[in-house]
């Protein structure tokens, strides 16, 4: 099982591709566990020439629980969680990599560009904000009562739960593949069922900083990608961030949700893919 060993938390992580290939870090989203990640998209990245690296984020999956289903008040940050990430490094005997994350995880990312910027080669941002406030977190998402679902589910409910909980995050341009999203919350069942662990993560981004005012210091090769029917952050946080970092790429895709739909992986990689080289 690899973990990383260098301190606490324990955080899992794979890897796919070859070593000797540029390294890149995948970060998932908010309670997301790392098999959130397509392997079809997976798969194509590693065709594309990378040594591609997923990780459990604290508090989720295989990584170490930061607190008991009891205990909600174990308080970290992102930068805690950013941290994590350099540990996952530092395991792998890499000096940097380039680095991708979606939401939450973009967030993480940003924090390692502003906090960690040696650890960085390139940043893909996809459908995140450099603040969680009212002004770019919709009225839908703020409303949502599903984001953690109770503890006590069987599996058959714990699944139709988290089917249910990635409904709003779906595409109007591209279809709902609801067979795909029932197995992965069958897997992520399987792996490990902590609702807790989404509190805590929420508690960490809700309290991290306004990024904006640091987001200059970025220099390194910066893409961002947003869908224009993004039910949960607003396109605007990703225009915005475009505004920031000097020279960043910016993707709006019409008709595209909270999600890395099917459709568009070809699109995403070559725009990683282009980041990367950039680097």
């Amino acid at each position: 099982m690899p973990h990383t060993e260098n301190g606490a938390p324990r955080i899992y992580f794979e890897t796919r591709g070859d070593p000797g290939n540029p390294p890149l870090v995948l970060i998932e989203g908010l309670g997301a566990q790392m098999i959130g990640w397509p392997e079809g998209f997976l798969n194509r990245l590693v065709d594309r020439g990378l040594y591609v690296i997923t990780l459990d984020n604290r508090d989720v999956g295989l990584s170490e629980m930061m607190g008991t289903p009891d205990d909600v008040t174990v308080a970290y940050t992102l930068s805690d969680m950013a941290g994590d990430v350099c540990r996952v490094l530092d395991t792998l005997g890499l000096a940097a990599a380039h680095i991708a994350g979606q939401s939450m995880g973009g967030a993480i990312a940003q924090t390692l560009g502003i906090e960690m910027p040696a650890r960085v080669l390139s940043l893909t941002l996809i459908y995140t904000a450099a603040v969680f406030d009212a002004s770019v977190i919709t009225e839908e998402a703020l409303g949502r009562k599903d984001l953690v679902p109770p503890a006590d589910l069987t599996r058959d409910e714990a699944i139709a739960s988290y089917v249910d909980s990635q409904r709003p995050c779906a595409s109007t341009a591209y279809p709902f593949d609801e067979a795909r999203v029932a197995e992965t919350g069958a897997r992520s069942f399987d792996r490990a069922y902590r609702p807790d662990g989404i509190v805590r993560q929420t508690s960490a981004v809700m309290s991290s900083p306004d990024r904006r005012p640091a987001l200059a210091a970025i220099t390194v090769p910066t893409a961002i990608i947003h869908g224009r029917a993004d039910r949960l952050i607003k396109e605007e946080a990703s225009i915005e961030m475009a505004a920031i970092i000097k020279g960043a790429e910016l993707h709006l895709y019409p008709g595209m949700g909270h999600v890395v739909a099917e459709p568009l992986w070809d699109d995403f990689v070559a725009i990683i893919a282009r980041t990367i080289g950039r680097a």
